[in-house]
């Protein structure tokens, strides 16, 4: 065979190696640097309850996150990689494999960087101070920070299970969600931030669940007062979204501006 022509086979041999390796190299670390997501909030609003996956599967995609459960039945804290539900009676519970979860993010947390310390008199200012933080970084980009501290007060919410035919989110809000205000506890906020052009799909700016560490309190955040505590930042830049198979949702409609409803009831 020509020499020429033995190089260049070679060569070609090489590169194809090489292209295998990256592909290999990213998708080996594809859950480190990916936010993944069962159905999009616009859907959860119009009261998309079915499930979608499986908590088993769910927890595949990663080991810290935030949602509900079938039936918006409670809210959801992944910590650790164990998936708690915050129930509307106030307890918190471990939940089993073959639930299943209509809407929820979640990521593989990969410290990014470090709030060493953080003192907060109330929500709006936590969070004034969380953007502030991740303008470092640059704000068009998805966030997940785990902030453990001490909190004088927290305000925290849980849902009822919903039972068909569900009505919108802002009707069981409005009705069926129950409020539980706690004194001096020592816990966890998981804060999940989504960039305003993603607006559609999840909810632009913070949204916070708490789990106490001694894992009898939890919920959405509401509310809280005199935090003093620390973060960990995961910076994300991957995005994956698993979108329901059911009627319900191939016939929704999504031209309406969710923007106040989703605003409403958080």
């Amino acid at each position: 065979m020509n020499k020429k022509v033995v190089f260049a086979l070679i060569i070609v041999g090489l590169l194809a190696v090489s292209a295998v390796s990256a592909q290999n190299s990213l998708f080996a670390n594809k859950h480190d640097d990916s936010m993944y997501q069962v159905s999009l909030m616009q859907a959860f609003m119009h009261g998309e309850y079915d499930g979608v996956v499986s908590v088993g599967d769910f927890k595949n995609f990663g080991d810290i996150g935030l949602g509900t459960f079938e039936g918006v039945n409670g809210e959801m804290i992944v910590l650790d990689g164990v998936v708690y539900q915050a129930a509307a009676d106030g307890s918190i519970n471990v939940m089993a494999d073959n639930e299943t979860i209509p809407f929820a993010t979640i990521t593989k947390f990969n410290e990014d960087g470090k709030i060493d310390k953080i003192t907060a008199k109330d929500f709006n200012d936590l969070t004034g101070q969380l953007d502030k933080e991740i303008e470092k970084y640059g704000t068009n980009n998805m966030y997940i920070i785990k902030i453990k501290g001490d909190f004088k007060n927290i305000t925290v919410r849980s849902v009822e299970k919903q039972e068909k035919p569900y009505k919108e989110f802002t009707d069981v809000a409005a009705v069926d969600q129950k409020v539980f205000n706690h004194t001096d506890q020592t816990g966890t906020l998981v804060a999940v931030y989504f960039p305003e052009y993603m607006n559609e799909l999840n909810m632009h700016g913070w949204h916070l669940h708490f789990l106490s560490d001694d894992k009898e309190t939890g919920g959405h955040v509401l509310g809280l007062n005199d935090f003093t505590g620390s973060g960990q930042i995961d910076e994300i830049h991957e995005f994956n979204m698993i979108l329901p198979t059911d009627d319900t949702f191939k016939n929704m409609n999504f031209t309406e501006d969710m923007t106040n409803k989703i605003s409403s009831v958080e």
